[in-house]
């Protein structure tokens, strides 16, 4: 918090020590302290400074060029982009087009944009710049309707992202349309059948369904954006006449964070877990003061509010969250209200670990992890407690707190401000997430009671699928792309366009990595990408969830990759590992499998090759291997 100058200063002061230590946890701790929502404005000038000044190598960020197209002037949203950017872990550089080109951007092959090679292009355009039939002139059409109109911009916006699809691969984020403030009806407007907001109704509609069939483009969502903060707080008209600008300063914060969760999500830095208190966040009331009867939790004021926020959590988890909980509390007491209080929504089926002790939150924190094998840096700590929220950042910066409001009413809000927990795709494997970490831990079960390895693998009775990536697969091996880090050769990010592309390349194989043991069927979990070059198979994505880490399916997935380029009468399999420093579990796979090591560069990648003339991987005795790739089953 920013509550004096005072303490402005010293977190200034914070973030400048941290920047030039190179902490990335504690300076982005630091710049989150001085943007709360009063305080973002004083600083902002001052954060963005001092991050263009620095060399940020250091600070392991994720890079992502940005590039902004507009029909509006859109350079004063440049800071906060940068700067949301950096609160999310990425060093963001952003390309500008020039004021109302983005037609001229996107269809000429040499323009500024495509030589800029963004990962994310966002095309911000007003309504009345797309339709003006309907903003500006909706009176000519109140009788006879917007249909030619509308099927025009259909067109219009199929050919745009057509054009620009032939130069880039990079996800492309598509603002709809926003209805005017005032109709030319007045009130006459809701009540025509041709009103000016039933025409933008429909012609949001054929925008969202141009975009979803446009692999790698992405509706942002501008109509709700404007409508949640108020048109009457959005617009500046009179920066609209004079710059250009329509949109109010003030609300460029929230623009560039609506963008950001995009952002995120492209990067893979979406968040995995949500970790939550009890007493006063789950229900209202100290369970061990007020006992069952006392906490508040119920259909009125304001247990119903709490009711609420477990309901919200819940669809988190069916979104594919993983839920946990670190409380201060005995564990009979809340024991008896998961099992007894008629009004608990949330049960502990919902939620993968539960650390319910009198220990600091911060070490029932990296429990959590490590039990669930995820990084700190992807969990969302929410309490209602200053301490116990301070005592977090204190000791695990890289965890995201958030400080619960003292109104019950506004938890959901905090829990969705930032959009912590967003993602551009909803695979099964997220929905089944909680099933699959029951899987998980029934597996780890076998393994602690099996007298050696062998005997565990072959307990499992494991059965792995091989399968060409379709339609039905390609948001999930984009999804795997984005979140898997430990084993991951290359840790290369790939959106549905580039995948797509890949898949129409008569050179290149796609595969889908599938598992299933005796305890349950857990979905698609590895992913294989290759190229035929001559005679050699070069693997440009190999990479495994960490679910299945140590049962020897990686093993199986290079004996699928020895069979696909015999297949082609391949000589050779080759690959390459890039460090990373979450993906040490993968750094030997190829030393491991026989792969001769041809070179090591200066950064410490390395490049393997595995002589197919000679010797091949050979299948695990105790794995099923279903091949759909080659249409036979191996025993």
């Amino acid at each position: 918090m920013t509550s004096s100058p005072n303490a402005g200063d010293a977190l200034r002061a914070d973030f400048t020590a941290a920047l030039s230590a190179g902490d990335r946890h504690k300076a982005i701790q630091a710049a989150r302290n001085l943007t709360t929502a009063e305080a973002r404005a004083r600083h902002v000038s001052f954060l963005v400074g001092a991050l263009g000044k620095t060399d940020l190598s250091a600070l392991g960020l994720k890079k992502l060029r940005v590039a902004l197209l507009s029909s509006f002037s859109i350079e004063f949203l440049r800071p906060h982009l940068i700067l949301d950017a950096f609160l999310s872990g990425i060093q963001a550089e952003i390309y500008l087009a020039g004021f109302g080109q983005f037609q001229q951007e996107i269809r000429n092959p040499a323009s500024g944009l495509y030589s800029f090679v963004p990962d994310v292009v966002i095309l911000a355009v007003e309504g009345e710049v797309w339709l003006p039939q309907i903003y500006r002139r909706g009176f000519d059409h109140a009788m006879a309707g917007f249909a030619e109109v509308i099927k025009n911009f259909a067109s219009e916006l199929h050919s745009l992202i057509a054009a620009f699809r032939q130069h880039s691969t990079a996800t492309l984020l598509v603002n709809n349309l926003a209805p005017p403030v005032r109709p030319q009806l007045g009130i006459l407007d809701a009540q025509s059948e041709f009103g000016q907001r039933a025409g933008i109704a429909q012609a949001n509609d054929q925008l969202a369904k141009v975009v979803r069939g446009s692999p790698g483009v992405l509706v942002v969502d501008y109509e709700r954006v404007v409508s949640y903060h108020g048109a009457a707080n959005w617009y500046d008209q009179r920066m609209h006449f004079y710059a250009g600008a329509p949109v109010s300063m003030s609300m460029l914060p929230k623009l560039a964070g609506e963008y950001m969760k995009f952002c995120r999500a492209v990067c893979g830095l979406a968040k995995k877990c949500l970790v939550v208190d009890l007493d006063n966040t789950l229900w209202g009331g100290v369970i061990g003061e007020d006992g069952l009867s006392g906490i508040r939790l119920d259909a009125v004021y304001p247990g119903n509010a709490f009711r609420a926020f477990q309901n919200e959590i819940l669809n988190l988890q069916r979104r594919g969250v993983i839920l946990a909980v670190a409380s201060k509390n005995n564990v009979g007491e809340v024991q008896e209200v998961f099992n007894r209080h008629q009004h608990m929504i949330l049960k502990p089926e919902h939620f993968s670990a539960m650390e319910v002790n009198w220990e600091p939150k911060s070490i029932s924190l990296e429990r959590i992890a490590r039990k669930l094998n995820i990084s700190l840096e992807h969990m969302v700590f929410a309490d209602d407690n200053p301490a116990e929220c301070a005592e977090v950042s204190r000791h695990l910066p890289m965890v995201t707190v958030i400080q619960l409001p003292k109104q019950p009413e506004l938890y959901i809000s905090a829990l969705h401000e930032n959009g912590w927990f967003d993602t551009i795709s909803l695979s099964n494997e997220d929905q089944r997430r909680a099933g699959l970490y029951k899987q998980r831990d029934e597996a780890e079960t076998l393994r602690e009671t099996s007298t050696s390895l062998d005997d565990f693998l072959r307990g499992l009775e494991m059965e792995i699928v091989f399968a060409p990536v379709t339609a039905s697969s390609l948001a999930r091996s984009s999804q795997l792309t984005q979140k898997t880090n430990q084993l991951n050769t290359t840790t290369l990010r790939l959106n549905e366009s580039d995948i797509t592309s890949r898949m129409n390349d008569s050179t290149c194989s796609l595969t889908v990595v599938t598992v299933k043991d005796r305890f349950g069927d857990n979905g698609i979990v590895g992913l294989m990408i290759a190229r035929f070059q001559a005679r050699a198979l070069e693997i440009e994505v190999f990479l495994l969830s960490c679910r299945v880490i140590g049962r020897s399916v990686e093993t199986a997935m290079l004996a699928h990759l020895c069979d696909q380029a015999l297949r082609r009468d391949a000589a050779e399999l080759c690959g390459q590992i890039i460090p990373t420093a979450k993906n040490i579990p993968v750094r030997d796979v190829f030393e491991r499998h026989g792969f001769a090591k041809l070179e090591e560069s200066a950064s410490g990648a390395t490049t393997w090759r595995l002589d197919l003339t000679r010797q091949r991987v050979p299948w695990p005795q105790w794995i099923k291997v279903v091949d759909e790739e080659a249409f036979a089953t191996k025993p």
